[in-house]
């Protein structure tokens, strides 16, 4: 395991490949912006300040495709995605980018970079488009592990007779009738798709950035080839970290809209809350695949209860005045078990950003938290306020249930519940069992159940998406 060591001590900068604009987010896109967001918030929590770039690809191929079906221009069609984009995004507690760059906006950088590019040799032109020679770059496919000569023949426009290399891909696309243009030294046309990324991250980030990352699918041909292009322009290494998550698949298949398995997050959000999204795409490490099931997020969305529910209960014990004078045994092991579970979350983090095994050590406290309300005579304030603070981190770094009020005005709520539940205990008490089941079912219609334990009568929140 390498050790992140960032090239200005303090400072990440970060260049994340986001979306082109052309259509709703899905869930495959859901999990790259859910597993990079988090690894962003780790780092911010490590103490990093994180210049995250995330950009959005508003002028490429699939872009002209859907302004031509839709009748609009590539202008109109990327800023209704765009403010989706916002819209689906927001609700998975995905932090906004530093900077969200729009690649239509910066054609003149693209311009520029390309004739310094065709200046030192690496790219030529060819009948008004502009290709790089891969041949002239000796680390080409270092990243990928692919060969050159493998490439060659694998490449889908590789009898395309404008090429000195069938491996050689387009930085300037000539113009063609019914598509937006731009003049350049070559003639009208556009930029390539690979030129647009490496623009944006160099004049955001600079020459060397920290890390980048995408899904997996990008490691080639786009990552390949922004290495080539952007170290054959500054002669410096262009990316020290990349990160690539793994792939979202249905049915054991990639899902993507090209193959029109794709569950869009719009319509997933109309059933599942963000949490419940979040949390589900978190339960496994952001390298390794994910099988979508329903059976796997109707999982997720019992797991995200059980686990607001002993946030909740944490936060309203910690808020507690009641005196306690020594620890109890039961006391000391939970402040142990507290313990444990923050080495266990650190040490998963600083493993590669292992989230599945940093969440298993949240869902063991849980458990012995739990056990620990249901057993102890007096709930301790001064212990539960540590395991209160240990939540705050994770849900921070995490980004699980920031907003607690969208759930609970804790202060209000709670104060009503508890009173409801005195009247319901006097009830009992003089054995008056239909008031007794009225509260009961009043507070289960409002979404609140009551537990009663040899202890205490406990209650959670049951109506989460």
């Amino acid at each position: 395991m390498e050790e992140f060591k960032p090239l200005e001590p303090g400072i990440v900068r970060w260049y994340n490949c986001g979306p082109t604009v052309y259509d709703l987010m899905h869930l495959g896109h859901a999990r790259s912006l859910v597993a990079f967001d988090t690894i962003r918030r780790y780092l911010e929590f490590c103490g990093y300040t994180v210049r995250y770039v995330q950009n959005f690809t508003d002028i490429d191929d699939k872009m002209i495709q859907r302004a031509h079906q839709e009748g609009r221009s590539i202008i109109e069609v990327a800023e209704d995605n765009i403010r989706y984009y916002y819209r689906d995004v927001d609700r998975l507690n995905v932090k906004r980018a530093t900077i969200h760059p729009r690649a239509m906006l910066h054609i003149p950088h693209m311009i520029s970079m390309i004739q310094k590019l065709i200046e030192k040799g690496y790219a030529y032109e060819s009948n008004g488009d502009v290709y790089f020679d891969v041949r002239k770059f000796a680390n080409y496919g270092k990243l990928s592990g692919h060969k050159l000569e493998h490439i060659a023949h694998e490449t889908e426009d590789a009898e395309n007779p404008n090429k000195r290399f069938p491996a050689d891909f387009v930085l300037w696309k000539s113009k063609k009738e019914g598509e937006p243009s731009w003049y350049s030294p070559w003639g009208e046309g556009r930029p390539g798709w690979h030129i647009e990324c490496s623009v944006m991250s160099m004049t955001y980030l600079g020459d060397t950035i920290d890390i980048h990352s995408g899904g997996q699918d990008l490691i080639f041909p786009h990552h390949e080839n922004e290495i080539a292009q952007s170290e054959a322009l500054t002669g410096k290494p262009f990316v020290r970290y990349w990160l690539h998550n793994g792939y979202l698949n249905i049915n054991s298949e990639k899902m993507s809209k090209s193959l029109g398995n794709f569950i869009t997050l719009e319509r997933l959000l109309e059933q599942y809350s963000g949490d419940v999204i979040r949390l589900y795409l978190l339960m496994t490490h952001y390298r390794q695949p994910i099988n979508f099931t329903k059976e796997g997020i109707n999982q997720a969305k019992v797991t995200a209860e059980r686990l607001l529910n002993i946030i909740l209960l944490t936060k309203m014990y910690s808020k507690e005045v009641t005196e306690v004078s020594e620890l109890s045994d039961l006391d000391k092991q939970l402040l142990n078990d507290i313990d444990r579970a923050k080495k266990v979350f650190m040490e998963s983090m600083n493993e590669d950003f292992n989230t599945s095994n940093a969440l298993a050590a949240v869902f063991s406290l849980s458990k012995q938290l739990n056990t620990y309300i249901r057993k102890v005579d007096i709930v301790n304030p001064e212990v539960m306020k540590k395991a209160n603070a240990f939540f705050d981190d994770i849900r921070n770094i995490l980004g699980l249930f920031e907003n607690l009020d969208q759930y609970a005005k804790l202060d209000i709520i709670t104060k009503l519940v508890k009173l409801l539940i005195e009247l319901r205990q006097e009830f009992r008490k003089n054995k008056n069992w239909a008031m007794s089941d009225k509260i009961r079912d009043f507070l289960t219609e409002a979404g609140i159940t009551l537990e009663d334990t040899p202890k205490r009568v406990l209650w959670k929140l049951t109506k989460i998406n």
